[in-house]
């Protein structure tokens, strides 16, 4: 699946993010956004959940936390985007995905504020143009030290997915492609036993949002 990207990759593709990683930084934002999702729950009366993806290009390492309504088809996508040098030792990938993680929560924290109801009902309307505290155009932050770019639509990554379902049963040959493209992001990309932010399970900070 292709996330939306900042720069234009003629005839690249990105390899996509392990999912491990994204299943991790939806637990992240699902215990750091609790109470925004139980409160956005009462007065959409439906349930609301996030879900990530990504990719890494050559020159870019983008992040997509999208936040979905049951049984909607508009979502509310926040990006953050990082240049990436892959020849350069620093910084390295889960570095700026640890920057693009904080990015998102920063947006998110403005249009998930539990105690804004007027904001907050503002999530579950279909129209971008209601989310006037976002950034609906490539918008460059810094987040320790580190450049990085935020964007917001309503792209829901679950249309993407079922396109791509599609197209692996009917293409026998996507699948070997899609593969190759996980072996690929596994060499880049460290799967283990890490917490978003890039420290142990067993620090004392593990699962914030900084």
């Amino acid at each position: 699946m292709e996330t939306q990207s900042r720069k234009t990759h003629p005839g690249k593709k990105s390899s996509p993010l392990p999912l491990d990683y994204t299943k991790l930084v939806n637990g992240v934002f699902a215990t750091n956004f609790d109470a925004s999702l139980k409160a956005l729950a009462k007065l959409a009366k439906g349930k609301f959940r996030f879900s990530t993806t990504g990719g890494i290009y050559p020159d870019e390492v983008i992040l997509r936390v999208s936040l979905l309504e049951e049984g909607q088809l508009a979502a509310t996508s926040v990006y953050a985007s990082c240049d990436f040098d892959s020849k350069a030792s620093t910084p390295t990938i889960q570095d700026l995905l640890s920057a693009g993680v904080d990015a998102v929560g920063a947006v998110f924290a403005q249009l998930l504020d539990p105690s804004d109801v007027k904001t907050l009902g503002k999530i579950t309307d279909r129209s971008l143009a209601a989310l006037d505290k976002a950034p609906l155009e490539w918008t460059e932050i810094e987040i320790e030290r580190t450049r990085v770019w935020v964007r917001v639509d309503k792209a829901n990554p679950e249309i993407d997915r079922m396109t791509d379902d599609w197209l692996a049963k009917n293409d026998p040959e996507l699948q070997g492609l899609l593969d190759e493209e996980e072996r690929e992001t596994s060499e880049l990309f460290f799967t283990g036993p890490k917490n978003v932010d890039g420290s142990k399970p067993d620090d004392d900070d593990s699962g914030n949002i900084h």
